[in-house]
């Protein structure tokens, strides 16, 4: 029943869903937005403002409305909303992103090979994703490594708070 786990590949979230395992995504709401922006990490936050001048809520709205349908909250194991991510449509790339509160990496051993598995699948279907993280959120930076992602540039001064951000890509081969 679990070979994907025992193989090391990782589970899909029907396959966590369905087995009752602990923490989980599912497709969000707009609700969703209004439920984690007070408790969004302040990594995550500094970065959204920085990047856009938005507060957590706006960014989140944001986001959700550039992503639908491509856009999902992570439910950690007692309930509670602790991350929204998705992938913009860009025309010639997808735009991945993340948004989370503090309760997000709990959630890193059943959740990261899931995202590992998402991702690869959105990379088949947009061969080139990329966007820009600030150069503070290590938190996002090392999740962003785990799944395959290249920081490719530091811009000093990106955004509406000219901050440092790196921009990272991940780009499917033999296209």
């Amino acid at each position: 029943m679990f070979s994907k786990a025992q193989s090391g590949k990782g589970l899909s979230y029907y396959e966590i869903r369905d087995y009752n395992m602990t923490h989980h995504y599912r497709k969000a709401t707009f609700a969703d937005c209004r439920d984690l922006a007070p408790r969004m990490r302040s990594q995550d936050a500094k970065e959204v403002m920085a990047s856009s001048g938005t507060t957590p809520y706006e960014a989140l709205k944001q986001s959700y409305n550039a992503s639908a349908p491509e856009c999902y909250t992570i439910i950690h194991e007692d309930g509670e909303i602790v991350g929204m991510f998705g992938l913009s449509d860009c025309g010639h790339f997808a735009s991945p992103w993340l948004l989370g509160s503090d309760k997000l990496p709990e959630t890193k051993r059943v959740m990261l090979p899931v995202s590992a598995e998402w991702v690869e699948e959105k990379n088949n279907q947009y061969p080139l994703m990329l966007n820009y993280v600030h150069a503070d959120n290590t938190v996002s930076m090392k999740w962003l490594k785990a799944l395959g992602f290249k920081f490719i540039k530091l811009d000093k001064e990106y955004g509406v708070g000219k901050e440092p951000f790196y921009q990272f890509v991940r780009i499917k081969e033999n296209v």
